[in-house]
């Protein structure tokens, strides 16, 4: 499985360019910087080419530093380097860069101006047939996966035409590697086969040991697993035998012999291999790109597999282990799954700063009175790790992922639409999750229960788990933490607490916003059958626009929207939490995004409370907030939020009173998590579906009464909040008090 598609091509492309650009600086020089890149170190390659070119401007270093910033998916800094690396040549070297920048239009899923690119490179090749096979294996990787064996077949017999040993070699191996991905397995062993061999005669050693391991990659994906551990660990000892840089290289391989050893059962082997590819993870984390040049997820395809595949091995050990060894392999399997959720949230952010800059240690233990629920949902079941101030243990439940899916998707699906309560699935879900700590949970006198989700548990409101004879929330405050080491720990402040109460009952130009934008399909009816009282109700806090029924423009389509995208409640809601909050409130025209930057800059607040639509989807591309005149999204949030006075006074607690999550989507409650760390808020309170505005409002009173008037904490205000809703027969229904959850820090 290659982690940086189309880095041979890169290879080959930059090595072509040392050998024959007139403005080349020394071809040595721009290889190390190659090395470093192809070794999957993209942002010391991308230092290196930048401090060579304060010695040599040369189109050649211009044009490596452009390549090296598009593999690591920084395009609008790729682009002009690359640019002007195409303007300023001419011949065969401007064809080198008509394939980058073909290249950077299929990474924006461009495909006919890639297309155009490489028939130009093709054109301008002239006689370097290298340089033309670069850009016609290009052209085949956008072409129909049926089409393609017959492209390559005709490439590979061209190959034989290359005279440099290593440029053959090169493209015999982007062959092979394209022929894989396509089921043309004897065009990708003759490839593949005859670029080790080359590799092996010119002394190439990273070539021979990315031969070596795209062969592995063939055999493994027919079964051969023996012939493929045997070249993994071949390709590993040439790898580790000579000098330059393979970490990119070891991880695969790595990666490889540990998922072949643990399907011969050799347990200890294969968590030892699955450990060193960890390590090789790490020491690249920052150059891996969130998303893969094909738009695949590194996270999807690379990084939760790794740890998954870790954290199974180091769960069956704990099975035989006892004492000391137990609880190290628990708490290693734990931090393990903390990296996945570093990564996932990475991942939907689409950055890694932000996640980076919110990373604390895990091993700050368990405060008095809180325990942490750590599921980890693998293919053949769950497990549950459990721990309290008596120590770490886990429970296991034989229940496959698919089967566990359908289990809570049913169940959330029903309480989000209102239906009635469906006891027997809350009280499955108990069984499963919470009933095996009971012991610990009551011996301990704890109060606060801290639940790191994993998958489709995260769409689950753990508070209306059910034991046959309360809800979860009716004995224990239930808080969600995206990740332990995500989450801070430290009391709050002791202060009455300042708060920007913001709301939009009477929404404004951010109308304008809507129209024609890609926002259409999130905000598109509900294709929900319910037909149900519960979620028919027209105060329901619901970002529901019936696009088809408005006129295309004008001043009757922003009636009609201003008038569907109502919140009749907020006002009622910013007026009583104003007698309730010190600070300052804003409502309707005065909830501009100029304004809430203009009173953050005053570091005044420590609560920011916005009662307004709010959105998250798959990912933060796809979430926004809305002010009275425009959107918010993700990164708005975060520059909003980055003056100078919020540094000087942190927000302790964001909340999002109307906002909701995309149905069903399992990834779409990361934003809620998302949204704290944009805005480097301690907590966030937000809502898993569309609220009713009349629990709305008091769920929000009481909460707020009880953390400013009454010194409660975060977690237990909002229980109590959540208990009175519960004990009120036309608010009992889960549907009405459970959307509401706690992210981030409870106290």
């Amino acid at each position: 499985m290659s982690i940086l598609r189309w880095a041979v091509v890169r290879f080959l492309l930059a090595m072509l360019l040392a050998l024959g650009a007139q403005a080349a600086p020394d071809s040595q020089a721009l290889a190390r910087g190659v090395a470093l890149r192809n070794g999957g170190n993209l942002q010391q390659a991308i230092d290196y080419f930048r401090a060579l070119g304060t010695a040599d401007e040369s189109v050649a270093v211009s044009g490596e530093l452009g390549a090296s910033l598009l593999q690591a998916r920084r395009y609008d800094e790729a682009e002009p380097l690359l640019r002007q690396a195409y303007d300023k040549t001419n011949g065969s070297e401007r064809a080198r860069y008509a394939i980058e920048l073909g290249n950077l239009a299929a990474a924006r899923h461009r495909p006919a101006e890639a297309l155009r690119f490489y028939a130009e490179a093709r054109t301008l090749a002239g006689g370097e047939v290298a340089l033309a096979l670069v850009a016609r294996i290009n052209e085949a990787r956008l072409a129909d996966r049926s089409e393609r064996p017959a492209l390559l077949a005709a490439i590979s017999r061209d190959i034989a035409g290359v005279n440099a040993a290593q440029a053959r070699a090169r493209l015999r191996l982007t062959a092979g590697t394209l022929a894989s991905e396509v089921s043309s397995v004897q065009t990708a062993y003759e490839n593949l086969d005859e670029a080790r061999i080359l590799a092996a005669e010119i002394g190439d050693v990273r070539l021979e040991v990315e031969a070596l391991d795209a062969l592995a990659q063939l055999y493994e994906a027919q079964g051969r697993n023996d012939e493929a551990l045997r070249l993994s660990r071949r390709a590993i000892t040439r790898a580790q035998a000579a000098d330059g840089v393979f970490t990119d290289l070891l991880l695969r391989l790595e990666w490889r012999q540990g998922r072949l050893l643990a399907a011969k059962g050799a347990q200890d082997e294969a968590r030892a291999a699955y450990l060193r590819a960890i390590e090789q993870v790490e020491s690249i984390r920052q150059d891996i790109p969130i998303e893969y040049e094909s738009g695949r997820s590194s996270f999807r395809d690379t990084l939760e597999p790794i740890y998954l595949g870790l954290i199974d091995l180091l769960l069956k050990k704990a099975d035989t282990a006892g004492g000391s060894e137990r609880v190290a392999l628990l708490r290693r399997a734990r931090d393990t799954a903390e990296l996945i959720k570093q990564s996932e949230l990475q991942d939907y952010l689409g950055e890694r700063c932000s996640v980076d800059a919110a990373q604390n240690s895990t091993q700050a233990g368990v405060a008095p009175g809180t325990a942490i629920f750590y599921p980890i949902i693998l293919k053949d079941r769950i497990e549950v790790i459990f721990e309290s101030g008596a120590g770490i243990r886990r429970h296991t439940t034989a229940l496959d992922a698919p089967t566990l899916r359908n289990l809570v998707s049913s169940y959330t699906q029903k309480l989000r639409d209102g239906e009635a309560d469906d006891r027997d699935s809350a009280a499955k879900l108990y069984d499963i999750l919470v009933r095996p700590f009971e012991r610990e949970i009551v011996t301990q006198q704890v109060h606060t229960l801290l639940v790191v989700p994993d998958g489709v548990l995260r769409l689950l409101p753990w508070s209306t788990l059910h034991d046959g004879q309360q809800f979860l929330v009716q004995k224990y405050a239930v808080v969600i933490n995206s990740g332990l080491s995500m989450t801070s720990q430290t009391a709050g402040h002791s202060e009455a607490f300042s708060a920007l109460v913001a709301g939009m009952a009477e929404p404004g130009p951010v109308v304008d916003q809507l129209s024609g934008s890609s926002l259409a399909q999130v905000m598109a009816p509900s294709t929900t059958r319910s037909a149900l009282e519960l979620a028919r109700q027209p105060v329901l806090r619901k970002l529901t626009l019936s696009t088809r029924a408005l006129p295309t423009s004008g001043a009757e389509r922003t009636a009609l929207l201003k008038e569907q995208l109502a919140l009749p409640g907020v006002k009622l809601e910013v007026e009583s939490l104003a007698k309730i909050l010190p600070g300052t409130s804003l409502l309707d025209a005065t909830f501009t995004t100029t304004r809430l930057s203009d009173e953050f800059e005053k570091g005044e607040y420590h609560i920011a409370h916005l009662a307004t639509h709010g959105f998250f989807g798959s990912t933060a591309d796809e979430s926004f907030i809305m002010a009275y005149d425009n959107l918010v999204t993700m990164d708005g949030l975060q520059k909003l939020l980055q003056a100078e006075g919020v540094r000087k006074t942190p927000i302790e607690l964001l909340t999002l009173s109307a906002c909701e999550t995309a149905e069903g989507d399992d990834r779409s409650p990361l934003g809620i998590a998302g949204a704290a760390i944009k805005a480097k808020a301690k907590s966030v309170i937000g809502s898993l579906w569309p609220v009713s505005d009349k629990a709305a409002q008091q769920v929000m009173e009481r909460f707020y009464s009880g953390i400013a008037r009454d010194g409660l904490s975060k977690a237990e205000a909002l229980r109590r909040a959540q208990v009175m809703l519960i004990a009120n027969p036309d608010l009992s229904h889960p549907f009405y008090w459970a959307p509401f959850i706690l992210v981030g820090n409870w106290r």
